[in-house]
Order: structure tokens, then sequence, then C-alpha cells
């Protein structure tokens, strides 16, 4: 998802939205939303048309590839059409992040069959047949993605802007979706002392009968930062119960009189096998950290305020995402540097736990609070940097959603989208859905 400053120990990142960071300390990982480090990716992830805008770094090339024609991140209307295909629904329902611990999400709106999981309505779930895996590249411009299907209709959130969403039958063309914001929330700057143009790594569930989406802000420079919600009853701006509403501050890093070691950024909702909900999220300092939620609200727990650590790494840590399956939670996390083009250094890994609180490890027992882990992607060809994902269920199918930087574009950031299955109680990654 996003990386933030780290101590000055453990190197600096640069974060470029509306300059060339030529005097940019030492950069891990450059980042927020539209960020590009010097000579790398860059540039706002949508403009009005969908056309990208210019890079920002020296050299870099705009997000979204192809400019024009394949600008798939919509602006004003903008969309781009890329695979062969539609794609068949079987009824099907909104299905939320975090993946139901074992059994099948109940119908009519609730948040999960009894053992908790997906936030499912409508159906409940129900069976939904994904297109065959295609050969075509598609050029999706897209930073830390988050997911979700509603009926037969994707929803894709992603880093930049004030959260512009884009929709899809086919995961080919994306269209314009709404934004979910018009202007920034003005307890943002209240709080950060600053305005900002872009938010980070927005995460989405749906939650008895409510959409969440969380997302994050922060100040370049430090881990000064804040975690937000946003709700609304339905993704369809056609519907005229189309509303968002910012529901204000969930939580802060380093605010007022505070000295926090850990950053509030990169966030993602999930549910634990009581049907408890919990945020998980953190970037580089001290690594991942998780907070129990309040299931009506969606705001922080006022019964269990302990701040629980998950997993750290010395190269860096974050974009964390939690799924359950047969009696785990996996902890899915990305190491190292992201948003450098393609000198991104992201990879994937994973481990689990027998509790949602930890403690996580990987397949030989170590912990992740040591910073072991199971790798399950890096670099391959002009796949680079594979990371900044999440991953989550829909229905009996889970998924991981995530972006690469693209060596054959000039290290656009893309997406993809990867089934999970299962061997030995550990998660493997399928082929992708295109190429």
């Amino acid at each position: 998802m996003q990386s933030p400053f780290r101590p000055v120990s453990s190197g600096l990142l640069a974060l470029c939205v509306s300059v060339a960071c030529s005097n940019a300390p030492s950069a891990d990982s450059a980042h927020a939303g539209a960020a590009s480090t010097a000579g790398g990716e860059a540039g706002a992830f949508a403009t009005a048309g969908g056309a990208p805008s210019a890079s920002l770094g020296g050299g870099g090339a705009a997000n979204s590839a192809t400019a024009g024609a394949n600008a798939s991140l919509a602006g004003a209307g903008g969309s781009v059409t890329q695979a062969t295909g539609g794609m068949s629904a079987v009824g099907g329902a909104p299905v939320g992040h975090g993946g139901s611990f074992g059994g099948t999400p109940s119908a009519a709106g609730g948040t999960g069959a009894s053992g908790g999981g997906s936030a499912v309505g409508g159906n409940g779930g129900a069976s939904f047949k994904y297109p065959a895996a295609s050969t075509e590249h598609r050029a999706i411009g897209t930073h830390d993605p988050s997911l979700i299907r509603a009926a037969n209709t994707f929803y894709l959130f992603a880093t930049g802007g004030l959260l512009t969403v884009r929709s899809s039958t086919d995961l080919a063309k994306w269209n314009n979706a709404g934004a979910i914001f018009n202007t920034l929330p003005s307890w943002i700057k209240d709080a950060l002392g600053q305005t900002i143009t872009d938010l980070w790594a927005p995460d989405v569930s749906f939650v008895n009968g409510t959409y969440r989406v969380y997302y994050a802000g922060s100040v370049f420079g430090s881990n000064h930062s804040v975690i937000g919600l946003a709700t609304n009853t339905t993704l369809d701006r056609q519907d005229s119960a189309y509303k968002w509403t910012d529901q204000g501050l969930v939580i802060e890093s380093n605010g007022t009189s505070a000295k926090d070691d850990w950053n509030a950024i990169d966030p993602n909702a999930i549910t634990d096998a009581d049907g408890n909900w919990w945020l998980v999220f953190g970037s580089f300092w001290s690594g991942i950290k998780l907070r129990r939620l309040d299931t009506a609200t969606g705001m922080l727990s006022k019964t269990d305020t302990k701040l629980y650590g998950l997993a750290s790494h010395s190269g860096g840590i974050e974009a964390p995402s939690i799924i359950s399956h047969n009696g785990y939670y996996y902890l899915f996390v990305s190491y190292d540097a992201c948003c450098k083009g393609v000198d991104s250094t992201y990879r994937t890994m994973v481990g689990r736990a027998s509790a949602i609180t930890g403690p996580y490890s990987d397949a030989d027992g170590k912990a992740m609070l040591q910073g072991n882990a199971v790798q399950l992607l890096a670099k391959d060809g002009r796949y680079i940097g594979p990371g900044g994902g999440t991953a989550f269920r829909d229905g009996d199918q889970y998924f991981y959603a995530y972006h690469y930087y693209d060596g054959q574009m000039n290290g656009a950031s893309e997406l993809m989208l990867r089934p999970i299955t299962w061997k030995n109680d550990w998660p493997e990654l399928g082929a992708p859905l295109w190429q």
C-alpha cells in the first residue's frame, strides 16, 4: 500500500506529489497516492477524461500506462476497453474483505454466518463465475488496490486524489464510478496541521448493509498520520440512495503530544471467528498493528483498547491484509520498497496464526514480529515490485489484488488479480487472471 517515512536510522522515504523531489533524502519507497521518486514512476492517478497526469520525476512514466486510449483510471467518464468476453454472475451480493472463518456467509444483509466472515448481503455470496484467465496484457493503472463485488459488478478503490472509484463487469473495461470526496474533509487538515492533496490506500468492506471505506492521510516526512472512515449504502451512483458520508477520524499516530513508534496508514478491516471486526494497519517504523473495532459503528472499540503488534521487518513492511481459512488467520504484507518504478523492490509475504491477534509465524514457526514470513511474490520479468495489495474472499473463492511496476511500460503501476489456493493450510497464488 503506502510507505511512510522510517526513523532516520533506517533511511527516509521521498514523497513526491507536486514536486520532482530532486532534493529528497535517500528513498526506500516514495509514497502517497500519486507519489513518485525522482526518475521513478510518477504522476497523479487520474485526471478528467481518464488520462493520467504528467510525470513528476526525472523521466518517470505516468502511473496509468499508455496515456489516452489505455488510461484505465477513469476520471470524468473515462474508461478503457481491453479484454474480451463478459462475466457470468449467478446471483451474487456484495462481498467484503476478511474472508469467512469457515462456513457460508449469511444471507439478507448479515455480517456472515455464525463464526464471522466476510460481510455479505443480498444473496449471501452466491456462486460467481469469474472470466477465464487471459493472455492479454492489461495496463490497468492503479496503486494499493482494494476490490469488492456487488452482484456482477466489481468496484476498485485505490490510492490517489480524493479517492475516485472505478467499476467493471469483466475486469477489463473500467469506468468512472464516482468519488468518495469532492473536497478534503476539514478534520484531516485540522489533525495534520496542513492540507494534503492525496488520500491513500482505501479499503472497502460491507457490514450490515453498509459499505465502509477506511482510508489514510499523512504528513510528508513523519509518521503523523490518520485513518478515517467513509460510508455508503450503495456503490451504484445511479441509485438515489448513493451518498458518501465521512464518519471522521478512526485512529491517529503521533497526534498532539503523542510519541508513537508506529504509523496509522494502510488500513484493512477484517472479522474474526466470532464475528468481531478488527482493523489491521501500519507501515515501516515498528511494523504492523491491530486494533479491535466496534462492529456497529466501525470506530475503535472502547472495550478492547489494546494495540496489538503483529509483524515487523527491518527493510520495511506495510500493506497488511488478513483472511481466514480452516482455523487459521493469514497476514499478507509487503516487504521492502515500493514506488520507485522499475527500481521498486516490493515483494509479497505471508504468515499465519491461530488467533487474529497473533502470534503470526512463517512455515517454520518463526515469528513475523522478528521479520520472518513466507514469500509469495517477487520480481518476475516485467512484473516488478508486486505488492501493496489486499487479500479477500468472494464466496468460497479467495483472491489477492495487488499492483506491480511494469518493466515494459517505464515502471507504470498496474493492477493484477490472482486466485489464492491452499496447500497444507498455506496459501499459494494461482495464475494471474490476465497478463
